[in-house]
């Protein structure tokens, strides 16, 4: 019986490329759904993947990264789902730690862990994720593990992303808030994963990207329906302090925050 699926998003032709690089480790009662986005007209995949029984790759010709993943998640078959991206590192210890997780606490949906090479602050022990989340908390999408029932209940919003029309970021924190709001248990570990050797997304400046700013207001106007506005603002001070430009990062920010998500 397979315990865990690592599902993994890539795209565009040399995504699966990057796949074959991480060196999946064979682990028994693990298996890896590769979802393959734009694969481009010779979508070959390489030997050294078609030779593992343990991993399938599925091609896709969606747009934006939330159906890539969902495409991963209707493949699914193990008790528990990893999310995972196309540049990261795994060891068979770490995998193996995610099941034990769920293997020790049976009561949670949802669990969210710790990864090398990121750029903030994590909460000091094992903390129930609810409303409000711990301060500064983030997650990024590889950060995240589900039970397959769990996942499959919630899935990626489509609007939300890159790729999506108007919040083109926070994928991640929407499937976090959409599992709260399901009433789902959502526990944080302090258990490291996986390493990730680059900036994500939630590490960027907000003005990288209209659409990152966009996705960032609506996350705060969902995340705190009475108190929104002054946190647009309190972001946009914040943003200005690392670079950014604080006029243009608040107006996005509000756009995405009163947008219906539709272009």
């Amino acid at each position: 019986m397979k315990k865990l699926d690592v599902a993994i998003a890539t795209w565009q032709p040399e995504g699966i490329h990057r796949v074959e690089a991480m060196n999946l480790p064979r682990l028994d009662g693990v298996g890896y759904v590769i979802s393959w986005q734009q694969a481009g007209s010779d979508a070959t995949v390489p030997n050294s993947l078609l030779e593992r029984d343990d991993i399938k790759v599925h091609i896709f010709n969606g747009s934006g990264v939330s159906a890539n993943r969902n495409n991963a998640l209707a493949h699914c078959s193990g008790e528990i789902v990893l999310f995972a991206d196309d540049d990261l590192t795994y060891t068979p210890a770490r995998l193996l730690a995610v099941i034990e997780t769920f293997l020790k606490n049976p009561d949670i949906d949802v669990a969210t862990f710790r990864y090398d090479g990121a750029c903030k602050t994590y909460p000091g022990t094992q903390t129930i994720l609810g409303f409000p989340l711990p301060k500064n908390y983030g997650v990024a999408t590889f950060e995240i593990a589900a039970r397959l029932r769990s996942a499959l209940r919630i899935g990626f919003d489509p609007l939300f992303g890159p790729g999506a029309p108007v919040w083109q970021a926070s994928e991640d924190e929407k499937f976090l808030y959409d599992a709260r709001k399901a009433c789902l248990r959502c526990m944080f570990f302090p258990i490291t994963i996986t390493s990730h050797p680059h900036p994500t997304t939630g590490d960027r400046l907000l003005s990288a990207s209209p659409g990152i700013c966009a996705a960032a207001g609506k996350m705060i106007r969902l995340e705190y329906p009475r108190s929104w506005m002054p946190r647009l603002i309190l972001k946009a001070i914040r943003q200005k302090k690392k670079g950014a430009p604080m006029i243009l990062t608040l107006r996005h920010m509000l756009r995405g925050a009163v947008s219906d998500g539709n272009a």
